[in-house]
Parts: structure tokens; C-alpha cells; sequence
């Protein structure tokens, strides 16, 4: 006897701001799904965390999470420098990758960072641990606490 079965994949957004100053001037990106990992709490679905700091790419107008594996920047070497950070991930967004779909420009998302104004909660951000001099330096009318 068939069963219909609905699944369906939920993403808790988690609370990056402790005001609700800075969303009057929200950027608007394109990520390069290549860039996004497999996230390990939940194998085979890859999604960008909400409070990512997120860094742009040398040579491209995309954006990529400041964690992702082989990130690099415009500072000498390819150090990831201030001038490199464009904002933080405003929300949380899975990136369908896997069987039968593959990285690349088909699956490249629209994406929304916050980069002016903010209050944020450091405890949540991804990415802010060990870039936090140049993360406030790039974001300089945001605090962080």
C-alpha cells in the first residue's frame, strides 16, 4: 500500500543583532555556491550560516564566507585584509547542492549582508573569532558586543 511522504528541510534562523538598528541599509550580493561548505552538523546539506562574515572574492563580483576553505584577499600573499570584508549574513540559506547538482554559476544565490549600523551579537557570528580587528575595521559604524 503506497504512503504519500512529504519531507521537507527546516533552517532555524538564529537572532545575529541585539537591536534592530542597521536593517534601513541591507547590500544585496550574489555568493559563489562553490564556496559554501557541507555543513557537518548536517551531512550532505550546505548551508551558509545567519552572521557569516562574508568577504569578497579577488577578480570576481561574488562573495564567499571568510571560513571557506582556500579564501583569500587582496593584503600582501593573499591575506584577507579589511578592504576585503563587504558585511555579515543577514539570515541563513541552504544551497541545494548535491546529487545531480553541482556548484557553480546555475547555482549561485542572491543573498542579503548586513554592513551598516548594526548592533551585533558576537556570540553568533561565524567567522568573527581571530578576524576581529579587521572585521571592525570594515564595518566600522557597527558594534559589536
Amino acid at each position: 500500500m503506497p504512503f504519500n511522504v512529504k519531507r521537507t528541510a527546516v533552517i532555524l534562523q538564529k537572532e545575529i543583532l541585539r537591536s534592530a538598528s542597521g536593517l534601513d541599509d541591507i547590500k544585496s550580493v550574489v555568493v559563489d555556491s562553490t564556496k559554501v561548505a557541507e555543513n557537518p552538523a548536517s551531512s550532505g546539506r550546505f548551508i551558509l550560516e545567519a552572521g557569516t562574515v562574508m568577504i569578497k572574492i579577488p577578480a570576481s563580483s561574488k562573495v564567499q564566507p571568510i571560513n571557506a576553505a582556500g579564501a583569500a584577499g587582496s593584503g600582501g600573499a593573499g591575506a584577507i585584509v579589511a578592504a576585503d570584508i563587504v558585511g555579515i549574513a543577514a539570515v541563513s540559506k541552504e544551497f541545494f547542492l548535491g546529487t545531480g547538482i553541482t556548484a557553480g554559476a546555475a547555482s549561485d544565490e542572491p543573498f542579503a549582508l548586513l554592513h551598516h549600523g548594526c548592533d551585533f551579537n558576537v556570540s553568533k557570528l561565524v567567522g568573527y573569532t581571530g578576524n576581529e580587528t579587521i572585521t571592525k575595521a570594515a564595518l566600522p559604524t557597527c558594534v559589536f558586543r
